[in-house]
């Protein structure tokens, strides 16, 4: 409670951009955040975000002992996301820089994992596979936010941006199998099938 008191209390002081969105939830527990807006003298809105807030804190870092605890085999195919639910900045430079990014330990080792000539697909959070190419092997090193060398990238051979993302649902039917996208990046041996997939949709095009 102590936690939530306090991340209650700085979002007074701080007035961010956000997205109205609706959800539906259990009575009883629309019921409890209207006791405790009450008691808190806040609106049941401050009280719903921050809940919200601290959810997805927790969920990070249960998402980062997962990455951790994972043996790290090199697969032929990488999927990393783009970092675009915390900056757009990372985002763009990827795709400006035609990289795979990651930043900050132990995320950005994931980039150390990528060989020569393995396929990387970039995924953007709420859009899909936005584009891809093949690792060199060749890792390297940049500041991140003034933090030196905690920006460890690969500069991607024959770095295509796809003119139609490839939405989760497609890779997942392609795959035949669930996707976990909130990983910085995760192995996906049977990546040859999204490959082929992306390939057939342009010659189409």
């Amino acid at each position: 409670m102590s936690s939530i008191l306090s991340l209650i209390e700085n979002a007074k002081k701080t007035k961010k951009e956000s997205i109205a969105s609706t959800v539906r939830m259990p009575e009883k527990l629309y019921s409890f955040i209207e006791e405790l807006a009450i008691e808190l003298d806040l609106s049941k809105q401050e009280v719903m975000l921050k809940l919200l807030q601290e959810g997805a804190e927790a969920a990070e870092q249960a998402l980062k002992k997962v990455e951790e605890a994972e043996p790290k085999i090199a697969a032929g195919f990488h999927i990393l996301n783009t970092n675009k639910a915390h900056t757009d900045e990372d985002h763009e430079w990827m795709l400006a820089h035609q990289a795979a990014a990651a930043f900050y330990e132990p995320w950005k080792f994931n980039i150390n994992r990528i060989k020569k000539g393995e396929v990387v697909f970039l995924y953007e959070n709420g859009k899909g596979i936005v584009a891809y190419g093949r690792g060199t092997g060749e890792v390297q090193m940049r500041e991140h936010e003034g933090h030196k060398d905690e920006c460890h990238y690969q500069v991607l051979e024959g770095f295509t941006i796809l003119e139609q993302p490839l939405s989760a649902a497609a890779i997942k039917k392609a795959l035949d199998r669930n996707v976990v996208f909130l990983r910085t990046m995760s192995g996906m041996p049977d990546g040859q099938k999204v490959l082929d997939l992306i390939e057939s949709k342009k010659a189409k095009s």
